[in-house]
């Protein structure tokens, strides 16, 4: 009887096919038309959720943080600079704008410069269609990667749909902002490290790994599925060294045109730190809230419980790509965890994640026969809560806001150079003159340079007075933020009510409770538009 000796069960390395899996399955390394085949019906799915509705609300603007985007793009386009003058966020995001910026500086007519002199509705919806596009590039990548960890078209189909319907991406991928575009290098450092093969493959991985943390510094996260991923490839010392040379030149070259403001950037991060520290109106703690609530509902509810799904069978079947995307969710929700932050938008990185762990459960489906063809029905069915809040939440987005049909009824009901009277940064239509040295955010966003300071929430202009209101003749009431209702109800005579809603009080409707933008991510049924309630108040 010879010695017995434990040997550990290997890491399954990168692909699982213990037999034949059906006309969707890979016998070979995925080829042309398979990228082509598995990436049209997500792409497609993704482009159109996309585009409905991504004029809204112009040439005002509803929703924040667009007007520090485009304001400090347009800057930097129109005066030569690379100085974004806004230190909270790395500055990679910007320049991305800032060329979606130049190439509409490319068409015919005046379309770029100061909000207070040009109508900004093509400089908004510029960066809005950017953003877009860096949405259908984030599904694209995330398609391909689950096509090569799971050598499977139906799983590669799955991953796509999961992040072209997933409500809080198709609702960001309407907003000019940096998240988007940080959603988009994380899948591309994801696609790029799992089909690497040689050391110096890595260097691509770590160069988007770089470009993601240069976007939102939370994006340096993906560093760890990119080493767990370097761990399988021989020489592993080189390999990992690679990975990490390449993120450490991703993530610094876009701050060379800024070096002199790296001061002001360490005290950007001072600032994001310590409002992560806030409590924010009772919300759950990160730990909580995010499993809880802002990834089922961003996600969508069945393609959570896909998720869920995925995540047993990765742990059982444990590939080196499993291990990479679990640890990577590991490391977001620590990161997350301890916050009451909880913005919706910041479980962004982590979908395409999620929909590779979703994607993963097609490696648990008979292969063949009528209860394959159940539990691909069953997937299907899965989706559709997430196609029902992408496409109901685009078309109320594309409905006219109550903040438009104030502004329709000042303009043809109150006479030039009336004094109005706007309470709230997030319910004004119109912001003039005096708001434009002293934006009524925190002082950060105050730079000093007359285009940036330019874009605010709702748009310019000199027909009325805009005022404190107990200087105003004029008063506008809102509700909010974020949530639609209820009506307010201030002292005064009432002339003008706009509603949001249809009867009562929306019913279950689910809103980023520390947003500022008044649309939910489900809940639709009892609303008629976008927007808060509002109440126009004459006081002389």
């Amino acid at each position: 009887m010879g010695n017995l000796v434990y040997r550990r069960p290997p890491i399954v390395e990168d692909v699982y096919l213990s037999e034949d899996r059906g006309a969707w399955a890979l016998k070979r390394p995925p080829g042309w038309v398979d990228l082509g085949l598995v990436a049209i019906l997500p792409a497609l799915a993704a482009l159109g959720l996309s585009l409905v509705g991504i004029g809204f609300g112009l040439p005002f603007l509803f929703r924040p943080d667009e007007d520090v985007m485009i304001g400090r793009a347009v800057h930097m386009v129109g005066e030569g600079s690379w100085d974004p003058l806004f230190y909270n966020y790395p500055p990679l995001a910007f320049y991305l704008m800032g060329l979606a910026e130049s190439i509409l500086r490319l068409v015919p007519g005046q379309h770029l410069g100061s909000a207070t002199t040009v109508n900004p509705a093509a400089e908004y919806l510029s960066g809005r269609l950017a953003s877009a596009a860096m949405f259908v590039a984030s599904v694209v990548f995330t398609t391909l990667t689950a096509l090569r960890l799971n050598r499977s078209r139906l799983a590669a189909v799955v991953a796509g749909m999961v992040l072209a319907l997933s409500p809080i991406a198709v609702r960001e991928a309407h907003f000019a902002t940096v998240d988007m575009i940080q959603c988009a290098a994380v899948a591309i450092t994801f696609w790029s490290a799992s089909g690497a093969k040689r050391p110096r493959q890595m260097v691509l991985a770590g160069l988007a790994c770089g470009a993601a943390a240069a976007t939102k510094y939370t994006g340096g996260l993906a560093l760890i599925p990119v080493l767990i991923l370097a761990w399988g490839i021989q020489p592993r010392g080189r390999s990992m060294l690679a990975a990490i040379a390449g993120t450490v030149v991703g993530f610094a070259v876009p701050f060379l045109p800024v070096l002199g403001k790296l001061g002001d950037y360490a005290n950007g991060l001072g600032f994001l730190l310590g409002r992560s520290q806030g409590t924010y109106g009772g919300d759950s703690i990160g730990f909580v809230f995010h499993p809880t609530v802002s990834i089922p509902y961003g996600l969508g509810l069945g393609a959570y419980a896909l998720a869920i799904i995925g995540i047993a069978v990765a742990v059982r079947f444990r590939t080196r790509g499993d291990i990479a995307v679990l640890a990577y969710l590991a490391a977001v929700l620590v990161l997350l965890g301890p916050s009451h932050e909880v913005f919706f938008r910041y479980i962004l990185p982590a979908l395409p994640a999620l929909a590779l762990l979703a994607a993963g459960t097609v490696r648990i489906i008979p292969v063949r026969g009528w209860r394959r063809g159940l539990a691909t029905s069953a997937i299907g069915l899965l989706l559709l809560p997430s196609l029902y809040a992408g496409v109901a939440g685009d078309l109320l987005l594309a409905r006219t806001d109550t903040r438009d049909l104030a502004a329709q009824w000042m303009d043809a009901n109150l006479p030039p150079g009336t004094s109005v009277g706007i309470l709230s940064y997030w319910g004004q239509p119109y912001y003039g003159p005096a708001e434009l040295p002293t934006n009524p955010l925190h002082p950060l966003y105050v730079t000093g340079d007359n285009v940036a300071d330019s874009f605010q929430q709702g748009l310019y202009t000199t027909r009325f007075q805009i005022l404190p209101s107990d200087q105003a003749c004029y008063i506008v009431y809102e509700s909010g933020p974020p949530q639609a209702g209820p009506v307010p109800h201030p002292r005064g005579q009432v002339v003008a009510t706009f509603r949001p809603f249809v009867g009562a009080l929306p019913q279950g409707a689910v809103y980023d409770s520390i947003d500022s933008f008044y649309l939910p991510l489900w809940g639709f049924s009892d609303l008629a538009r976008p927007g808060p309630a509002i109440v126009i108040v004459k006081a002389c």
